[in-house]
């Protein structure tokens, strides 16, 4: 019988025999057998691979599936590995100041208050045509808000490996404290414009839409939305490619209004509100002087839920019409699963009915589809409580709660949600300055850069883990910063307890993470330095490695100083808890720093050893 080569194929039959191919490595090799299948691998089996491995992380459209695929395969590894370098971040270099358009030479940090500014963030990233990417990233420090603008290029990386520039936007008559911005969206661009279009909220009841213009001798425009002079709790931004955006808006303690973003508009009314505390008194419910709505987000695009509280149901979900929002909530949740009901037989209410436990529910954040070519809007969604569990909810299903989420030895109460797809899962807790990191496991983790490995490889660590977002007390950074300061200006005061009060990162594709703590923002990049091959998209080799330059610093990595590279601890989640420390860049195994951990990247030894 003769036999059939894989380029006599078709290529539906081909492009499903790629897919068992485990890694991108085997793909990569199997392009190189001939012009033919590499032409069907450059074509076809790299946007396979990168959906069949990471279907929740694939983006719908790329320019490059190799690329993409090499970003999603490098950023899976540092994840299992916890490789990642961290910062404190704060406008240094090029920096133009509105209104008034003025370079700045020096940033200067918000002052008068007792504690430190709450940063609030946003972020998102976009491929250039002629190549490579552009980031842009805003949070509010105080009254002011900050835009850090930064692109890279492909395959040509200058020495620092990425441009920035800086703007910043404060109003003229701000007061620290009152005029203190309490929300931020970042305006997706059209096309590649280079104005950065701003979404901010204040305390004092300014909401607008600012748009920094780029063009020489071009100021500030502003658009305002109407909020009666109260105050801006909280705020969603729903963008969908060719349609306007939608912004809901928690204004006062319980009304929600909602906001169609139309362009060449300078003073918006919302379209549509609803008072929450007034319809619950109105059902004859009995409220607490501390109920009030915490969060409002998108679920997608017919659904708007709202987390509030102290309440023995915080969660409400809003149909999302085009004549604006539901009067009544389509559903409620509570936050206790059928097991809770039975633990509290005892607790019985008047009526025979158990007692629904009472608690208030902060962020919430929709899980994203199960797969880059889902056509259905997310029915599940997850939220953070006071009691620090986090839950998944799925609207389609009768009960209230799917899954739960906890650290046994963290009780506090959650701030913040990041999923990173339906792979994993970050968790800003409300003291201890501390991150956590949960495995969501919902069928979705397709890909293992072990896969690759020998067998005798060591199993992976373990799954969830929590992360100390300051330095540790053996940290070179901790002893640094008393004896100099920061390479672009005066050393931030740094509380030493604070909440994770917000986290975002620009795409499921991005090695980027940021972390808004009391003060400071916190930017994490999930890579390993010692990497001679890094993800082009992001990184350059590091030729300094182990190197030492002037003062005794190690060389920079990608535009990141050493000195200015925190490192951090994490415990994992688990009954016997281990301690883990990173080194400094400049330490190296086997210098007196301690025995590295298997599994886990080169940077990170056993605390106190």
């Amino acid at each position: 019988m003769p036999t059939t080569a894989l380029t006599d194929l078709p290529p539906e039959l081909l492009d499903h025999i790629t897919t068992y191919l485990p890694t991108a490595n085997s793909l990569a090799n199997l392009s190189r057998t001939s012009k033919t299948l590499h032409t069907f691998v450059e074509t076809n089996a790299w946007r396979t691979f990168a959906d069949q491995r990471f279907p929740s992380l694939c983006p719908h459209s790329s320019r490059s599936w190799k690329l993409t695929a090499r970003s999603l395969t490098s950023l899976s590894r540092a994840w299992d590995r916890r490789a990642f370098v961290a910062r404190y971040i704060e406008p240094h270099g090029d920096i133009t100041s509105f209104p008034g358009r003025k370079k700045v030479e020096r940033w200067k940090r918000p002052r008068g208050q007792t504690i430190g500014f709450t940063p609030h963030l946003d972020v998102y990233e976009q491929d250039l045509t002629r190549g490579g990417k552009r980031e842009v990233l805003a949070y509010s420090a105080g009254a002011e808000v900050c835009v850090r603008i930064r692109e890279w290029r492909v395959g040509r990386l200058g020495k620092e490996g990425e441009k920035v520039r800086w703007r910043t936007y404060r109003p003229l008559s701000a007061y620290e404290g009152r005029d203190d911005i309490t929300t931020v969206h970042l305006l997706r661009p059209k096309g590649e414009e280079l104005d950065v279009r701003v979404v901010t909220g204040t305390a004092n009841g300014d909401l607008q839409v600012l748009r920094l213009l780029e063009g020489e001798g071009e100021d500030v425009e502003k658009a305002y939305l109407t909020t009666q002079g109260q105050a801006v709790r909280s705020s969603s931004l729903l963008q969908q490619e060719g349609r306007p955006g939608l912004l809901a808006a928690e204004v006062g303690d319980s009304k929600i209004c909602l906001y169609p973003l139309q362009d060449g508009q300078h003073k918006i009314a919302p379209s549509s509100q609803i008072d929450i505390k007034s319809a619950a008194l109105e059902n004859g419910n009995v409220l607490s002087k501390a109920y009030r709505p915490w969060s409002t987000n998108f679920l997608s695009e017919s659904h708007l839920a709202v987390g509030l509280g102290p309440s023995e149901e915080p969660i409400h979900i809003y149909t999302v019409t085009p004549s604006g929002l539901s009067n009544e909530h389509v559903r409620k949740f509570t936050l206790a699963s059928d097991t809770d009901f039975d633990d509290r037989s005892d607790e019985i209410a008047p009526g025979g009915v158990a007692r629904k436990p009472l608690s208030s529910v902060y962020p919430i954040a929709p899980l994203p589809p199960s797969s880059a070519t889902s056509t259905h809007d997310s029915q599940t969604f997850l939220s953070g409580a006071y009691d620090g569990i986090v839950r998944l909810h799925d609207l389609r299903s009768p009960r209230d709660v799917e899954a739960t989420y906890t650290d046994p030895t963290d009780d506090s109460a959650i701030y913040s949600l990041l999923p990173h797809g339906r792979e994993s899962l970050l968790v800003g807790s409300n003291r201890h300055n501390l991150l956590k990191v949960f495995d969501l496991r919902l069928g979705a983790k397709c890909y293992s850069y072990l896969a690759a490995q020998p067998s005798a490889a060591a199993p992976p660590p373990s799954s969830d883990w929590s992360l100390f977002l300051k330095p540790h007390a053996s940290s070179s950074f901790s002893a640094h910063s008393n004896s100099h300061s920061q390479p672009w200006g005066q050393r931030p005061r740094r509380a030493p307890e604070s909440s994770v009060y917000t986290l975002a990162s620009a795409s499921p594709t991005s090695p980027h993470v940021f972390a808004g703590i009391e003060n400071n923002v916190v930017e994490m990049a999930f890579a390993d330095v010692r990497d001679g091959h890094p993800d082009p998209s992001y990184f350059r080799p590091w030729r300094g490695a182990g190197k030492k330059g002037k003062g005794g610093d190690c060389a920079d990595w990608n535009g990141w100083r050493a000195r200015e590279v925190i490192d951090l601890a994490c415990v994992e989640q688990r009954a016997d808890v281990r301690l883990c420390v990173q080194r400094g860049l400049g330490d190296g195994v086997g210098e007196g720093q301690g025995e590295g951990v298997e599994g886990l990247d080169w940077r990170w030894r056993r605390g106190g050893s």
